[in-house]
């Protein structure tokens, strides 16, 4: 089963922000993308354009020329964009997913793959979102770790996991 790891608007000015564990995240993505790499899955930076001032990738994640870029305008990573096509030309079935906004656009992009029929494993670690006037990011990323945690939708699922527990190999 071919595995894309998407990595959602890591992007400057949202982790200026100050989002809940920042550095953990990061380190959490950093470890991904090298299990990405290391298994040969495919790396896909999701860049979403309304970010500013500062909408560029956080320059401490490893970029390749072989990596993808999908430049976004909604939460919905896949509204608009061609990921959906980039990701059936390389005939990829199961999605790796970690970023930020957990609350937007990483809850979003996850339940629309499912919809699609993508095998989601969201990594409970490697998402992150700032605190709002209710919720803390912290309870947020909690909040969504346990909705997401076997979440179906039509043939496609999404299951939250620690980023330990990620696997890009072959089906299990």
């Amino acid at each position: 089963m071919a595995t894309a790891l998407l990595i959602i608007d890591v992007q400057r000015s949202l982790l200026d922000e100050g989002p809940w564990n920042a550095q953990g995240f990061l380190d959490s993505v950093k470890r991904l993308i090298a299990n990405a790499r290391q298994s040969g899955a495919t790396v896909v930076y999701i860049r979403d354009r309304r970010v500013e001032p500062d909408g560029t990738l956080d320059a401490s994640l490893p970029q390749l020329p072989a990596d993808l870029h999908v430049d976004k305008d909604y939460c919905d990573a896949f509204l608009g964009t061609e990921l959906h096509a980039l990701l059936r030309e390389r005939a990829i079935t199961r999605l790796v997913v970690c970023g930020m906004q957990t609350d937007y656009c990483v809850d979003t992009t996850c339940r629309r793959a499912a919809s699609l029929g993508y095998d989601v494993q969201l990594a409970s670690d490697a998402h992150t979102t700032v605190d709002h006037e209710y919720l803390s990011g912290e309870q947020i990323v909690r909040h969504h770790n346990r909705i997401l945690r076997n979440f179906r939708a039509q043939a496609g699922r999404v299951r939250s996991l620690p980023s330990e527990a990620v696997r890009f190999a072959q089906a299990e």
